[in-house]
C-alpha cells in the first residue's frame, strides 16, 4: 500500500510499494490513481507543452514495477515546470540502496563488452576481486575496498554506459561501453557507498549493500549496470540476481531545489 512521506503546498512525496506501476496504462492499481484520489489537484498538472502525458498529472519521475521507494508529484504547474527544468540540467538527484551479490554467471547477454568495470577501478583488479568473492576465497570487503579506491585518489566511483533494448519485446536493456547501435547517451550511476555484509544468513553467499545516486535515469538503469559489473541485485532474475522474495532495490532519497524557496531540499526515508 502506498503511503505519504512528505507534503507541502507545492509537493507530495509518496512511498511506492514493490509490484505497483507508477503511471497509468500499465496495469490496475497504479500509484497515480492512488495519488489523484487523495490529491485531486495532482491530476490537473502536466500535459500540454511539458511533453508529459496528461494522464500522469504532476508525476515527476517513475520507479520500475518491482522497485519500491520515493516518487515525487508537483501540486501546481509552476512547481512542475521548475522540477522538470532541474531534471533537464541534472539538478534533481535520486538515491537508492541495493543489496547485491557477486556473480560468476556470464550475464547480462547483449552487453558490449559482456562485463563492465566501475569507473575509476582497474579492470584486472575488479575482475580478480569479484571472482575471489564469488568463489568465497575472499569476503565481500575485497569488493568494498576496490570501490573505495577512486575516492582515495580524489575521484568518484560510478558505473557509466549507454543502453539499448534487448531480449523478447525489449524486456531488458543491454549495457554498451560506447555510443552506437541506437544508443544516443551515456548514463552514470555514482556509487556513494558500499558496505560488506560479513555475516549473511546461513547458506547464503557474500553480500554487499550499495548506495547509488543518479541525476539522469534510464529504464532498469541501476539493475542493468550492477549486473554488468557482476553485482546483480537480489530478487532480480531478469538480470541474473539471486532468488529472493522481492527485488532488493529501494529509492530512499530525492534531492532538488524547492520550487517555492529555491533552497536545496531533500526528502528521505529508510529502506
Amino acid at each position: 500500500m502506498p503511503r505519504i512521506v512528505y507534503e507541502d503546498e507545492r509537493l507530495v512525496a509518496l512511498h511506492k510499494p514493490a509490484r505497483m506501476h507508477s503511471a497509468p496504462g500499465l496495469g490496475s492499481g497504479d500509484l497515480c490513481a492512488w495519488a489523484f484520489e487523495r490529491y485531486p489537484e495532482l491530476a490537473k498538472v502536466g500535459g500540454g507543452s511539458s511533453g508529459r502525458k496528461q494522464s500522469e498529472g504532476g508525476l515527476l519521475h517513475r520507479l520500475d514495477f518491482e522497485t519500491s521507494g520515493l516518487v515525487l508529484f508537483a501540486r501546481d504547474a509552476e512547481a512542475f515546470a521548475s522540477l522538470l527544468e532541474q531534471q533537464a540540467r541534472g539538478a534533481f538527484y535520486k538515491e537508492y540502496i541495493a543489496l547485491s551479490s557477486p556473480s560468476l554467471i556470464a550475464e547480462p547477454q547483449g552487453s558490449s563488452p559482456i562485463r563492465g568495470t566501475p569507473a575509476g577501478v582497474e579492470s584486472s583488479v575488479w575482475t580478480a576481486a569479484r571472482v575471489a568473492c564469488a568463489q568465497r576465497e575472499a569476503g565481500p570487503s575485497i569488493l568494498s575496498e576496490a570501490l573505495k579506491a577512486p575516492a582515495f585518489r580524489g575521484g568518484k566511483c560510478g558505473i557509466e554506459c549507454a543502453f539499448r533494448p534487448f531480449g523478447p519485446k525489449g524486456a531488458r536493456v543491454a549495457c554498451l561501453a560506447e555510443l552506437g547501435k541506437g544508443a544516443a547517451a551515456i548514463y552514470r550511476s555514482d556509487i556513494l557507498g558500499c558496505d560488506p555484509i560479513e555475516a549473511p544468513g546461513e547458506g547464503e553467499g557474500p553480500q554487499l549493500e550499495l548506495r547509488l545516486a543518479l541525476a539522469r535515469g534510464f529504464r532498469h538503469q541501476i539493475r542493468a549496470q550492477l549486473a554488468w559489473i557482476g553485482l546483480p541485485i537480489f530478487g532480480d532474475p531478469l538480470y541474473g540476481g539471486a532468488p529472493d522474495e522481492r527485488l532488493r532495490l529501494y529509492a530512499i532519497r530525492l534531492s532538488f531545489f524547492h520550487p517555492a524557496s529555491g533552497e536545496h531540499f531533500s526528502v528521505s526515508e529508510t529502506a
